[in-house]
């Protein structure tokens, strides 16, 4: 399945996090979200699925009426959270996904 969980007899306190990763060009279907909110405990989990591909309507709308807290992620919002938060990473991850400013001159 790809979804790793530690036991809470680790000493893991609520909430934890729980995320799936779907690297490919298929949307993520809408079992595949159910199966993710399937993980999560009401009130004590985050679920985040991220997935380059996107997100069927249908997996958009159960994600939204769920009972559980599940955030969808597609590639558009993961490089708009990679730029919002470029500059907190460690430099190992940053080289992943380097970032360049591009400088344009003010037309004024």
């Amino acid at each position: 399945m790809g979804y790793h969980r530690l036991p809470r007899s680790l000493g893991t306190v609520p909430p934890q996090i729980k995320v799936q990763v779907k690297h490919r060009q298929a949307s993520a279907s809408v079992q595949e979200v159910r199966e993710l909110m399937g993980l999560l405990q009401r009130d004590s989990d985050v679920g985040v699925f991220v997935s380059s591909g996107g997100f069927t309507p249908d997996a958009k709308a159960t994600a939204r009426s769920s009972s559980v807290h599940l955030e969808l992620v597609d590639l558009d919002r993961f490089l708009d959270l990679w730029q919002q938060f470029y500059d907190r990473l460690p430099e190992g991850d940053k080289s992943l996904l380097p970032l360049i400013p591009v400088h344009f001159l003010d037309p004024a």
